[in-house]
């Protein structure tokens, strides 16, 4: 594939702005903006109740936490909706369409300008009238179908403009990064493309059967030899087993005790007297927790994430 360069239509200059903060979630349920950013309306059914979501637009939908289903265009996805263990936000996008988050910097001088945003150009595959090649900008292509906002950072969502300039705290600041999401058609909109040419991202939407999932491992209580440890583990699977089993607030109360600092510290004080007394030479109860960590750390710091 060759590659081509556009030139991104931005002005951007630095002026003074405030810092973004992030809240625990305690609550018993999420909302969720479903977008349809494709020029025909869709229908969607969440847990069998159907909804027809404008075209270029969408609808707001709040999730109680707890197991819930997704179905679009003959397919379903079971996921589960619970808290974050800081707010979060972000979108579901059943089309699986693609979404461009465009990292920025806001500068005076334009020779750290070129410096900063030359470690983020990267070579994008691209369709220029039906032929694939290559652009190179700043910017990440997106197309899950649970977009979120801790797991792909922005500043700017689809529905919030790039600001022309931004302030920033320190007398000795000159540059500051920004990050805006884009639905495809409107960054097209920001490249100085020729009128005779057509161009367009690789749609390649999986199907839903095909997406990674997140699946509770299997554990060996019977191979933990330290005593406390196969109690702690026994304990945990009960209590992530109740916590896929629950709703609203109850989940939110599982979830927040299986993620407290109280629990992680029991987790490691276990480890190490498991590890001191002569009980666990083999580590075999870090063995099994590490499988339990290793499955629910990563969706610590989202809403929705797809399950069997």
């Amino acid at each position: 594939m060759k590659k081509i360069q556009y030139t991104l239509l931005l002005t951007c200059s630095l002026g003074l702005v405030g810092c973004f903060d992030s809240n625990p979630l305690e609550s018993g349920s999420v909302d969720r903006w479903i977008d349809n950013p494709t020029a025909n309306e869709i229908k969607v059914s969440i847990d069998g109740k159907e909804l027809i979501i404008p075209a270029k637009s969408g609808i707001n939908y709040t999730f109680d936490y707890g197991k819930h289903s997704l179905s679009y265009n003959n397919q379903t996805l079971n996921f589960m909706a619970k808290p974050a263990i800081v707010s979060n936000s972000g979108f579901i996008n059943p089309t699986q369409s693609n979404y461009i988050l465009l990292t920025t910097y806001y500068t005076n001088n334009q020779q750290v300008y070129e410096k900063m945003i030359a470690s983020k150009l990267k070579n994008v595959p691209i369709i220029i009238n039906g032929e694939q090649t290559e652009i190179e900008l700043p910017i990440n292509v997106v197309n899950d179908v649970f977009i979120e906002r801790n797991k792909t950072p922005w500043d700017y969502s689809i529905d919030e403009a790039l600001p022309d300039s931004v302030t920033v705290k320190g007398e000795n600041q000159y540059q500051s990064q920004r990050r805006k999401l884009y639905r495809e058609d409107e960054f097209l909109k920001t490249l100085d493309i020729p009128e005779n040419e057509k161009v367009s991202f690789p749609y390649q939407p999986k199907n839903f059967a095909d997406l990674p999932k997140v699946v509770m491992p299997t554990i060996s209580l019977d191979s933990i030899t330290c005593k406390k440890g196969r109690e702690f583990v026994d304990t945990q699977v009960k209590d992530w087993n109740k916590f896929f089993n629950s709703t609203g607030k109850e989940l939110a109360n599982v979830y927040n005790q299986l993620t407290s600092s109280e629990t992680f510290q029991t987790k490691h004080a276990i480890l190490s007297e498991c590890s001191t007394n002569g009980e666990d030479k083999n580590r075999t109860y870090a063995t099994e927790i590490d499988k339990i960590d290793e499955t629910v750390k990563p969706q610590e710091q989202v809403n929705l994430f797809i399950t069997q």
